[in-house]
């Protein structure tokens, strides 16, 4: 349960905070600093990763980037046996005379009755 006269400290310091608060996010000099925050971020992870990759690659072990690479080509492979499993049982069911959903094919089932 929560302490009593807690949600008006809250209230207080939201009340005195946020005008404050609001007032700086929306100036020139923050969404500058902001941006260079974001590309010093990005950089940092960047060079992170680099040496990360170099130190897997060290103990010769795949990085990441490695294998995200081996996920892609697993993908890729994936779905060319399924296209061409689907490609094999089309020509298998014409070898056979037999359409994919069981029904025989052939020049007596292909026209209607002619009585």
């Amino acid at each position: 349960m929560a302490l009593p006269g807690l949600r008006d400290v809250y209230n207080a310091i939201e009340q005195t905070a946020s005008p404050l608060l609001s007032s700086v996010i929306r100036t020139e000099e923050f969404a500058r600093v902001a941006a260079a925050v974001t590309v010093v971020n990005k950089k940092v992870r960047t060079e992170v990763e680099q040496l990360q990759a170099r130190c897997w690659h060290a103990v010769n072990l795949p990085a990441g980037t490695d294998v995200q690479r081996l996920r892609r080509q697993l993908g890729a492979l994936d779905r060319e046996v399924r296209l061409l499993t689907i490609e094999l049982e089309k020509e298998r069911a014409k070898a056979k005379g037999v359409s994919r959903r069981g029904v025989p094919t052939g020049s007596e089932h292909d026209r209607p009755d002619q009585a």
